[in-house]
């Protein structure tokens, strides 16, 4: 994390993560005594610097967040390696449509082609900012033709620039006005299409009228962030530098690279380099001194026409590019100026050169590749929708974004890069956003604990009430049986009230037995016999002091109480009609 979040960011209000990274980038030991004889700090002492200024750990595992790697090793190992969702890689599989000379002069033909097949030719004539190009040696005729063309027409000293399309910093590269001059390389194995080492050119008719600042040639170093190709998501640095040449510039003496080539690779061998300056302008001042000169309107249109070429760059190859959530790509455009102000594209580099000859320089890569983990973000701290980051403004998300109509600036390249302020803005932003954010989830967490707490409670209580049920269900069948028992008996000795003797004599309760509870029906039967024969006893001769119907009545209620006895009740009836003496005296005869 930047330093400036980490300055405003709470540690509770943000998860601590040890990011690490791996860096791919080898040089040689030579290379190395070279950087440290000129006082040079080389990328791998930028890079190292920048990471520990975020305080991220190298590692040399698989457990990386964030690779700078080569451009070869894209090409040999990324296709064959599984990246994690959380890794992030410098390049795009094939960047090389963009940042190879003769891949993108191709694609920016056929795009400009497409364009006016579809009618587009106000939008087709704006690709008009990169020389006449051709490809050596598969279009060698073509360019054969052209240049006896122009020097039919009067146009012998016209020069044209020899480069290889794999090459950087000035390598290779050679001025030529006279066919004959390339004769020695035509006729070497390079030429030979069949040959599978033979090395491929461009050629491109050579910008006579560059615009001069005493005297010298120069042109411009921009940085361009791409983070997404679906949408095309464009971030341009508002800081570059203007590169000279430490020779006056002459037009006539085209063998002379110093006079020509800005490479600083190129002018730091020169005798007249000046170590101090390195040889470079920053952007703001240049563009302050173009507007004294040339005015602010005409240096702001140029600067607008600049940042347009670099998003039209990039939509050209839009739709070839193997878009990749893991990937990003800082994009080093070199850009020169004729002397109308017209804006060229010499090249785009996909690993721009991050030595630093000054401690100017050195602080200003240093705060460019901070900005760039900024907006990569790791961290996920920002919110994606901020239009500025650090020195990089938002220039293109799905479509160019266009600055306010009262505006003063038509562009923010080489403006004052508020760098330091507008990172403590946005660190102080995100510390109030997240504070808000680890609030909320506090009290969230509260609510849901205390949403859970009774929910369990709940939970327990039906728990416990279910099982319970059964019982309490058992316990009210045999209560309604109790109560239906009881209710029969109480019924049962309130029909006989009028038979029953006293209760509180002991005679009665000698009699009466005890039976279990669920034979009360019986129980209250065998009671009522029990007290009827209790009463017979105590009142002998009341059967005798009763009436034959009255005998005969008392004899049915009775069989209605007792359980049905028929034999008995015959021989009770009998007795009661008289009948049994009867039988006995007919037998007797």
């Amino acid at each position: 994390m930047s330093e400036y979040f980490r300055k405003y960011i709470k540690k509770e209000h943000y998860a601590n993560h040890q990011y690490q990274f791996m860096n791919q980038l080898q040089l040689k030991p030579q290379i190395q005594n070279f950087f440290q004889k000129l006082h040079i700090g080389s990328i791998q002492q930028l890079l190292n610097q920048a990471f520990k200024r975020r305080l991220w750990k190298e590692t040399d595992g698989d457990d990386w967040d964030i690779m700078w790697a080569e451009k070869e090793w894209i090409h040999e190992v990324m296709d064959h390696t599984h990246l994690q969702s959380n890794q992030k890689i410098n390049h795009f599989r094939n960047h090389y449509e963009l940042t190879r000379k003769d891949l993108m002069i191709k694609n920016f033909k056929r795009y400009k082609k497409n364009l006016e097949r579809e009618g587009k030719n106000e939008e087709a004539n704006n690709y008009n900012f990169f020389p006449l190009t051709f490809h050596l040696p598969s279009e060698y005729p073509i360019f054969f033709e052209e240049f006896k063309r122009q020097s039919n027409n009067g146009d012998t000293k016209t020069a044209w620039i020899m480069k290889p399309i794999g090459k950087s910093q000035g390598k290779g590269i050679f001025i030529f006005n006279k066919i004959q001059q390339i004769s020695q390389w035509k006729n070497t194995l390079r030429y030979n299409q069949d040959n599978p080492q033979a090395e491929a050119y461009i050629v491109q008719k050579y910008i006579a009228d560059p615009l001069l600042i005493g005297g010298k040639k120069f042109d411009m170093r921009i940085y361009l962030l791409c983070t997404s190709y679906q949408p095309l998501t464009l971030y341009l640095y508002r800081t570059g530098f203007a590169r000279f040449t430490h020779h006056r510039y002459d037009n006539e003496d085209i063998s002379n690279t110093y006079v020509h080539l800005t490479n600083v690779a190129i002018q730091k061998t020169s005798d007249n380099y000046d170590e101090k300056l390195g040889g470079k302008w920053n952007l703001q001042t240049l563009k302050l001194y173009l507007m004294t000169k040339y005015g602010q309107e005409k240096v702001a249109e140029t600067f607008y026409n600049i940042q347009m070429l670099m998003i039209r760059s990039l939509q050209a190859v839009q739709k070839i590019i193997i878009n990749d959530k893991h990937c990003f790509e800082l994009y080093g455009f070199d850009i020169l100026l004729d002397a109308q102000l017209k804006p060229w594209l010499l090249e785009v580099n996909a690993s721009p050169s991050m030595t630093s000859n000054t401690p100017v320089d050195f602080e200003l890569k240093c705060g460019l590749l901070d900005d760039v983990f900024t907006i990569i973000d790791l961290e996920k701290v920002l919110t994606g929708n901020e239009e500025q980051i650090g020195g990089f403004d938002l220039i293109c998300k799905g479509n160019p974004i266009k600055l306010p109509v009262n505006s003063t600036f038509t562009t923010y390249l080489g403006a004052f890069n508020n760098r330091s302020q507008q990172l403590k803005k946005i660190a102080k932003s995100t510390a109030i956003r997240l504070a808000q954010s680890y609030q909320e989830g506090q009290t969230k967490a509260i609510e849901v604990g205390s949403k859970g707490q009774k929910e369990k409670e709940e939970k327990d209580k039906q728990m416990r009430s279910s099982s319970k049920g059964p019982q309490v269900m058992q316990n009210g069948v045999n209560g309604s049986i109790k109560t239906t028992n009881q209710s029969k008996q109480n019924t049962i000795i309130k029909r006989n009230t009028t038979n029953l003797p006293a209760l509180g004599t002991a005679q009665n309760k000698s009699n009466i037995k005890r039976y279990p509870l669920q034979n009360a029906g019986q129980q209250s039967q065998q009671i009522q016999q029990s007290q009827n024969n209790s009463s017979k006893k105590n009142n002998p001769n009341e059967d005798s002091m009763l009436s034959a119907n009255q005998k005969l009545q008392k004899l049915t209620q009775e069989s209605k109480i007792n359980q049905f006895q028929p034999y008995k009740q015959q021989s009770q009836y009998n007795d009661v009609m008289g009948m049994g003496s009867r039988n006995l005296q007919k037998n007797e005869e």
